[in-house]
């Protein structure tokens, strides 16, 4: 096989589980929905074999964890990289199976596609810290970009690292608060006042 098939195949049936446990029934793939309502110019066939795995509870956590697969596939590689496609793979927690949840990751993962085909501007990717407008919910107003609490930091595939950005929904207090100090001061105070990074949908502001 090549090393994209080789790559894929260990993510997606053997590290993944290893580092998630039980993945669901299967992927949930992009579709060409998510990205009309992003408005994109032009759709590579390639984005639309990206998913989400929904991953149970089970003995190590007591939350679900929604992580993307496909953003670090070697689409364009031959060779191991010090860093897998895109090098990135995002996660979000919650604290019940949600299916809003696979939607908020397959927009931002449309997102991201777009924005590394130069679709949104300047080519680039989203990163740690960022802040994303993203009305979830009367309470839930923006999405920030953490590195992961109690979950792994990253992942070596034969293709190369994989860093999991850990997506965390924030209220208008808070994103406002985020943007007067600092997404990192933010999660911070998310970690002290909650106690981790899940996303509800409603819950109260901790600023």
């Amino acid at each position: 096989m090549s090393l994209l098939e080789d790559a894929w195949e260990e993510r997606e049936e053997v590290v993944y589980p290893e580092v998630f446990g039980d993945t669901g029934p299967g992927i949930y793939p992009l579709s060409n929905d998510v990205f009309e309502q992003l408005d994109a110019q032009s759709v590579d066939p390639r984005w639309l074999t990206h998913g989400v795995f929904q991953s149970p509870p089970n003995d190590t956590r007591n939350t679900w964890v929604y992580v993307t697969s496909g953003m670090s596939n070697p689409w364009e590689s031959d060779e191991p990289q010090d860093y897998s496609g895109f090098g990135v793979e995002f996660v979000l927690e919650t604290e019940q199976a949600s299916t809003w949840a696979i939607n908020v990751l397959h927009t931002l993962m449309a997102y991201n596609l777009m924005l590394a085909s130069g679709q949104m501007g300047e080519p680039g990717l989203l990163d740690y810290g960022n802040r994303i407008p993203f009305a979830l919910s009367d309470d839930i107003a923006a999405m920030v970009i953490a590195p992961t609490f109690q979950l792994p930091e990253n992942i070596d595939i034969k293709s190369g690292r994989v860093d999991f950005l850990q997506i965390v929904g924030v209220t208008e207090a808070e994103l406002t608060y985020a943007q007067e100090t600092s997404s990192e001061a933010l999660i911070e105070m998310l970690i002290e006042e909650t106690g981790g990074l899940i996303t509800a949908k409603q819950r109260k502001s901790v600023v």
